[in-house]
């Protein structure tokens, strides 16, 4: 990894890259009975680059942002079944092969980031600000079994943005905000209420709020 400062301090520019071996991989999947159950796979491996950079650029502004790809994958069969031992075996028929070496995790994107602008003036003797953010993620995909997960469908990336003003005097302040600007509808999740292979013709997604506008007041003591 490594941690830089540039002018003066004005600019920040971090990141580290990494590589994980996961051993004894653990995933919750959706059972008969409709409770969570955790399953055992044997091996997983995650590589990737995160970043994050901070800039001054004026005395009134400032800008942020932070980046993160990932490539997160099994490297060992997955055959939904362990051992004597509890150990997961990995060598079984095709027929009974539920996610082959190589395939993706899941609920990890490909990437995922953020950039942030805020910008400080007076208005008089208040204190003020105007900010705005954007956050994007990487399609995911819903289950590590490859029938599940076909099932299921993919859960989509999306980019979200925030927007807001507010208004500082003498310990008390003013903020009015928007969440999702546009109005976009990104999904989180996709699930159903019992197993896929039974429930499978109703598929639910965990989506972001609509809209919202919202006025906040606080005052310090």
């Amino acid at each position: 990894g490594w941690k830089t400062s540039w002018l003066d301090n004005r600019l920040v520019f971090n990141g580290a890259g990494f590589r994980q071996i996961w051993d004894d991989f653990q995933f919750p999947v959706l059972g008969q009975n409709g409770l969570t159950e955790i399953r055992n796979a044997n091996q997983a491996r995650i590589q990737g680059l995160e970043m994050d950079l901070s800039w001054a650029a004026t005395y009134n502004l400032k800008l942020s942002a932070g980046l993160g790809v990932y490539d997160a994958e099994l490297t060992e069969n997955y055959c939904g079944a362990v051992d004597a031992n509890g150990k997961p075996i990995t060598a079984c028929d095709p027929v009974d092969l539920q996610a082959p070496k190589g395939t993706r995790l899941p609920i990890t994107p490909d990437y995922k980031g953020n950039v942030t602008a805020r910008y400080t003036f007076d208005i008089g003797s208040y204190e003020a600000y105007w900010q705005g953010s954007v956050v994007a993620e990487g399609r995911r995909t819903s289950d590590l079994r490859t029938v599940e997960r076909d099932i299921l469908g993919d859960v989509p990336g999306y980019t979200m943005t925030d927007t807001g003003f507010g208004i500082r005097k003498n310990g008390w302040s003013v903020d009015v905000y928007i969440h999702n600007l546009f109005d976009d509808n990104p999904q989180y999740a996709r699930f159903t209420q019992c197993a896929e292979a039974v429930c499978g013709g109703d598929v639910y997604t965990v989506s972001a709020q609509p809209r919202t506008f919202g006025i906040k007041f606080s005052q310090d003591f």
